[in-house]
Parts: structure tokens; sequence; C-alpha cells
């Protein structure tokens, strides 16, 4: 498995992944390193993860004001990409400049081991934040990548829910635990399991940002549905606004049934769906097995490469109170 310090990138990819020109880039790297070697070779240099952190600081995360920062990607069916979009968009994130903390919520802790945390390793995770009462900074990891830690999951979180359920205000307790966090991180991710639970009402009710990832397929349709309806439901029990987004995934350009489902969600749901979508991609399939993100090994070309980068940025821009990218 390679890490950040494995990736390089040229210079034209670092303008696609930053949403600028390669002129515009390219003069700011001349201005940069004018008085140094470094400016006779920029066309022809690779650049380093931690680089290009620093290249796109400029460029992305330092004109931005993110106030929406905590961001759960959720479905209670299963299967439908969420632990793919949440490794994949914390990454970017973090190559964009942004400081972020990952999150895993869930017992088989994929998205743990995408970011190369070993499950057979007994890390601390959410229960002995919640449960017993460890500080939360003590739970946080550094991960392969520059500007991303992680609060990794193992089997403990299967123990979680019951004493969790039991605790006063008990919807409530990780919203009051990560509160703190906002102030060190521009970004906090959350991956959860694809259930209905004590665990997940907690990570909904933290969230300022509810991502939910829907396949664009019928069933799929229908699942959304139902998850809306409880949504809307816990929302009114709880007697608070639950803002949430729809990103459509696995999307067939050339069967009926998807284009026709994505029809639906944009009439349906036309104030919740994103503008971005995800194409169904071999390219992200691979990206788990090699546990690299998409930039670690796709061409500039890839599908699954532009849709996370357009996903990333759109989640930037409804993330904040305004963009503005810097020339």
């Amino acid at each position: 498995m390679n890490n950040g310090d494995d990736i390089y990138f040229s210079q034209s990819y670092i303008a696609q992944i930053g949403g600028i020109t390669t002129s515009t880039l390219s003069r700011y790297l001349s201005k940069s390193h004018e008085n140094d070697d470094l400016n006779k070779d920029n066309k022809r240099k690779k650049f380093s993860f931690a680089e290009v952190r620093n290249i796109l600081k400029h460029f992305v995360s330092n004109n931005v004001s993110i106030n929406k920062k905590i961001q759960v990607f959720f479905n209670f069916k299963g299967g439908t990409g969420k632990t793919s979009l949440c490794h994949q968009v914390s990454i970017n994130l973090a190559l964009m400049g942004f400081k972020v903390l990952a999150i895993d919520c869930d017992p088989q802790a994929h998205l743990s081991y995408v970011l190369g945390f070993d499950e057979t390793h007994d890390y601390k995770t959410l229960y002995d934040v919640l449960i017993n009462k460890f500080p939360i900074n003590d739970v946080i990891n550094k991960s392969l990548y520059d500007g991303l830690d992680c609060i990794p999951s193992n089997l403990s979180l299967t123990r979680l829910e019951l004493p969790l359920s039991q605790k006063l205000n008990r919807e409530r307790t990780l919203a009051k635990v990560l509160e703190p966090l906002k102030n060190i991180y521009d970004f906090i991710l959350i991956d959860t399991n694809p259930t209905i639970s004590t665990v997940n009402q907690n990570a909904t009710l933290a969230a300022d940002i509810l991502n939910i990832v829907c396949e664009t397929q019928p069933f799929s349709l229908k699942g959304l549905e139902m998850l809306i309806q409880e949504i809307d439901k816990f929302s009114e029990d709880m007697e608070c606004d639950i803002n949430y987004s729809i990103i459509p995934n696995k999307y067939e350009s050339k069967t009926a049934t998807s284009q026709e489902a994505l029809g639906t969600l944009r009439h349906e749901y036309k104030n919740h769906v994103m503008e971005s979508l995800v194409r169904k991609c071999e390219d992200i399939n691979i990206s788990a097995k090699k546990k690299m993100p998409v930039f670690g090994f796709c061409t500039k070309r890839s599908m699954a490469l532009e849709d996370i980068i357009d996903l990333s940025h759109e989640i930037i821009k409804r993330s904040s109170k305004k963009v503005r990218y810097e020339s």
C-alpha cells in the first residue's frame, strides 16, 4: 500500500484537482520560486502530496470560510458507496489544503482499512470516548496523508449501542464531544453503518450536513423515500432541522433505469440533490483494493477522478460562506 509520500503530481494534474488553469498555476509557481532553481523545471517537475497541499492552500482552502464542518455520509441501505465517497473526499479535501478529521462509526471498519489502519490493532475508538470517557484528542490518529487525521473503528463499536442508548440526552452525546474539534479542523467527515440506531441518530444530530449517498437504481429510490420519512420524523421528534444533501452514485448513463432514477431524484428532491454525481467506474473499486485515493493511480481522464474532484468542490461550496479562488 502506498501513502501520501509515494504519490507525485504533474502540474496539469494539480490544476485539474484545484479547479484552476495550468497557466494560472504556472504563473503562481514561477512567482513563488523565481529566485531558486526549481523555477527552471516547473513544467516537468513532479510534486509531492505535501507540496501540492501547500500549493492548493493558496487556491482553495485559504480562500473559503467553512461554516458547515461536520459532514456525515449516510444511508441505511448497504452497498450504496458511502464509505468509498467518504474515503475519496476526505483525502481530496486534505490535498486541497484543509485540515480534515475522518471518523469511522462502522464496526466493520472499512474506512479505517482503506485509510491504512490495521483492523486487528486495538485502536481506541468512539466507544472509548462516549462510554469510557476518554478525551477525544486521545483517540485521534495521524493518517498516511498530510492534513488528514482519523478516529478509526474496530469491533468495540458493536458494544456501543446499548450503553449509549441508556444515557441521558443520548442522541446529542456525539455532538457535544465533537464541538471543540470545530476549532481544530475545517472538515469532520463521518462514515456510518447502514442501520437506524442510536449511534447513527447521534451522527445525524451532530451533522451540519447529512450526505445521503443514493445509487441511481429503482430499489434505491424506494429506500431513499423511507429514509427521508425517518429523517423528517426524527427531526420533528428532536425539534430541530436536519440539513441533508443527496449524492447520486454509481450512475450509468447508458442504462435507461439509471437515467430515469436520476431524473426522478432531480425532480422529487430538487432542493437537496447535488449537481455533482459519481458515475459507476471500476477505478473506485481498484482504489479500495489498493487502499489509495483515485488520484494516486488514475489518469487525468478517469471518470472517477473527474467526479470525485467535482464532488469535493461542491461540498466545499455548500459548506462555506463563500468561495473565492485566487489567481
